[in-house]
């Protein structure tokens, strides 16, 4: 007998255990037992995609049990999206390479942060011209919140409506930014050296990157609206809902909103907490700023309260309830569509269950890996 090498290469394992074998008669992935209760499952790191096998219109009656057969399903089936841009948005591919080739109403997928993740944006607009390699030039500007940014080794320099900065380059690879208010008036910025892809927007942060040549160019919003079944689930007087991301971008920034501007799951003003609209504001205790890396917000209610959970931190419940107008559920918005309140940020998975989990189950759903 000839011994067989073994490897001594350890996968680490996902806490989620997201990485189930699909070789003929092996179960599902979406059959391992971390998703034995979900109804829907969105794994855009893997583009993967599970909804519940109940017909739509026989969801709001169905039992919590037969909501859990799911089947394999697509992106569309689980999630609605549009954005009337189409190379006004930019990601980095897979490789690394910066891309701006996506038609309209096509999912932005972006690897800025090493994985595949949905991105999403509000709207923006570039106010410089010639961005690839930009001269000197003036702006007209309001007293507003304004970002800078660009790559490479030069710098910009700010006079007339603001004196901020100068901003310094670091390398062709990497984007600098610069957020200030400046005087209502003309904003002069004054190129040195090497500036690429530079981009001057009233936003509160730098956005991804808007190519522009002889004119401004604007990007529209992206939204992300949950597909009718999802909503469906979560309209129910019990539910279960899941959100993985990474940097929420705006201070109250919506993580999945539903009419008007109410939230089942957005940040608080500080982007400490992460709360629930609805009777009252229910608010986890306090963490790492949502800006800085990855998150997990979980959320769940029934008749009798709800319970928000986030980076498996001790669950918070009160005798409450939810939002009570569901009819329009969305990823990174809310239904006013407020630019200050999108959920600006990288999305990595979304799971809904037609029934409220156990405290334990939403945290260890909450959980960061």
């Amino acid at each position: 007998m000839v011994a067989q090498p073994v490897s001594l290469t350890r996968r680490r394992r996902d806490p989620l255990d997201l990485a189930r074998l699909s070789r003929a008669g092996a179960r599902a992935w979406y059959e391992a037992p971390a998703y034995a209760e979900l109804a829907a499952i969105a794994d855009f790191n893997a583009d993967r995609y599970a909804i519940t096998t109940v017909p739509l219109a026989s969801i709001a009656g169905a039992s919590a049990a037969a909501l859990r057969v799911k089947r394999a399903a697509s992106f569309a089936e689980l999630i609605a999206f549009t954005c009337s841009s189409g190379s006004a948005r930019s990601y980095l591919d897979a490789q690394g390479a910066l891309r701006a080739d996506l038609a309209a109403d096509q999912p932005r997928f972006d690897w800025t942060n090493g994985r595949r993740q949905l991105a999403l944006n509000g709207a923006s607009a570039n106010l410089l011209l010639n961005s690839a390699a930009p001269a000197s030039q003036s702006v007209a500007v309001t007293a507003q919140s304004y970002a800078l940014s660009f790559t490479g080794t030069g710098s910009v320099a700010l006079s007339g409506a603001s004196s901020a900065g100068p901003l310094a380059g670091t390398g062709a690879a990497s984007r600098v930014s610069l957020v200030f208010t400046p005087a209502a008036g003309t904003l002069t910025l004054t190129m040195s050296g090497d500036v690429r892809l530079a981009q001057l927007e009233a936003n509160s942060f730098a956005s991804p990157s808007i190519a522009t040549a002889g004119a401004a160019v604007s990007r529209a919003a992206e939204s992300a609206e949950f597909s009718p079944v999802l909503e469906a689930l979560l309209q129910r007087s019990a539910a279960t809902l899941v959100v993985r991301g990474q940097r929420l971008e705006r201070n109250a920034a919506r993580i999945v909103g539903v009419n008007g501007a109410s939230s089942l799951l957005r940040a608080q003003s500080n982007r400490l907490s992460v709360l629930m609209d609805g009777s009252a504001q229910l608010a986890t205790a306090a963490g790492a700023d949502l800006r800085t890396g990855s998150y997990a917000a979980a959320c769940a209610f029934d008749a009798t309260g709800r319970s928000v959970a986030r980076n498996g931190v001790a669950v918070v419940t009160d005798s409450g309830t939810p939002p009570t107008s569901r009819s329009a559920v969305y990823l990174g918005r809310d239904g006013a569509g407020t630019v200050v309140a999108y959920g600006d940020g990288w999305y990595d998975h979304v799971m809904v269950a037609g029934e409220r989990l156990t405290d334990w189950r939403l945290l260890n759903f909450s959980f960061v890996s």
